[in-house]
């Protein structure tokens, strides 16, 4: 990995936080979960990749989000 680690997406709950890590990581793009705390969003799970996979990771999310509705 290379880069510095951002949010693609931010999750109220471990399980669908870690689900959406093994979707990406299936698709070759290391991401991990971290439990952030802000002062805006106490207590939520951020989903951070490479900065460099981050479009490709919103992508699949957004893709993964769509096919679950």
């Amino acid at each position: 990995m290379s880069g510095k680690l951002v949010t693609a997406v931010i999750y109220d709950n471990r399980p669908e936080a870690e689900v959406c890590v093994s979707m990406l990581d299936a698709y070759g793009i290391y991401a991990l979960a971290n439990y952030l705390l802000d002062t805006g969003r106490l207590g939520l799970i951020h989903v951070q990749v490479a900065d460099c996979d981050l479009d490709a990771a919103k992508g699949l999310i957004g893709s993964a989000s769509k096919e679950g509705d």
